[in-house]
């Protein structure tokens, strides 16, 4: 890619990080409708894939990964691990991990761990690269997370904590990493975490989720008081959807009783007792 194109493919991401999306994807497919070269098409196939993806269109970033695919079967012949950057090399990467990435935004969790664990052997060299660095960081940490959602809680435990997060995933690893703990059972390292995951950044579906499970981690340490604290936090929180409200209120109602406020386990008995009643008739 020359030193013009370089600059529009920049301006794209410019505008893709502030939020533009549309106008973001709308300069990727004007510069890809005035490349000739082959390999500069790819890479921004590549690129579209990864803004669309994140835009929450996944059927799309699907096609675009597989005409990707399609490029790089007629560009080259068979892929190798190499120890420089260069884009002949390097795209075979990039690609597996838009595939990845859409893999995960499928729901498709064990499909994308697989690929994970593909692009790490096949790639090594690659990987260890500078310009692949932040990448080879976030495809590890979503490691982590997938085998964490799978609920294989060491072996997400064992790979999340040999990982350096990515800033921007910095709070998500921290929920995760302390969810690990709690279904393991180390309480402290999960009150650790979690504390850190419940900062600016975790967005309000996660919030709810972390106070709910930092709640029971504070019940099993045997702090009532901060543990009803948390599940009062968790009630309050904007986004309730990922929780079962029914639970929160069982917590509040035995957080109470345990602190001696039994009006006020009774009135969250009666609500837990009320919303069971109404998921019935529902």
């Amino acid at each position: 890619m020359d030193k013009l194109d370089k600059q529009r493919l920049d301006r794209a991401y410019s505008s893709y990080l502030a939020e533009d999306y549309e106008s973001a994807v709308q300069q990727l497919r004007d510069l890809a409708a005035i490349t000739t070269n082959p390999w500069d098409k790819a890479e921004l196939l590549y690129h579209e894939a990864m803004f669309l993806q994140e835009m929450g269109k996944v059927s799309d970033a699907r096609a675009r990964v597989s005409e990707l695919n399609i490029a790089l079967e007629s560009l080259i012949g068979s892929p190798f691990d190499g120890s420089e950057f260069d884009v002949p090399v390097s795209l075979p990467v990039m690609a597996r991990h838009a595939d990845l990435k859409v893999s995960v935004k499928e729901g498709a969790r064990l499909k994308a761990l697989h690929q994970i664990e593909d692009l790490i052997a096949r790639y090594p060299r690659q990987l260890s690269l500078p310009q692949f660095r932040a990448m080879f960081e976030e495809v590890k940490t979503l490691r982590g997370v997938l085998l964490a959602e799978l609920g294989r809680w060491d072996e997400a435990r064992s790979f999340l904590e040999d990982t350096a997060p990515p800033e921007v995933w910095r709070t998500y690893y921290n929920y995760y990493l302390g969810l690990c703990y709690y279904e393991l059972g180390n309480f402290q390292r999960a009150r650790e975490q979690l504390s850190e995951a419940i900062e600016p950044g975790l967005t309000s579906s996660w919030v709810a989720k972390a106070h709910f499970i930092l709640g029971l981690v504070e019940y099993r340490l045997s702090d009532m008081k901060a543990a009803k604290h948390q599940f009062e936090l968790c009630v309050s929180s904007l986004d309730q959807r990922y929780i079962e409200v029914a639970e929160v209120w069982r917590g509040l109602e035995e957080t109470s009783r345990a602190l001696g406020l039994h009006a006020e386990a009774e009135n969250y008995q009666r609500l837990r007792i009320g919303l069971k009643s109404d998921s019935k008739v529902n």
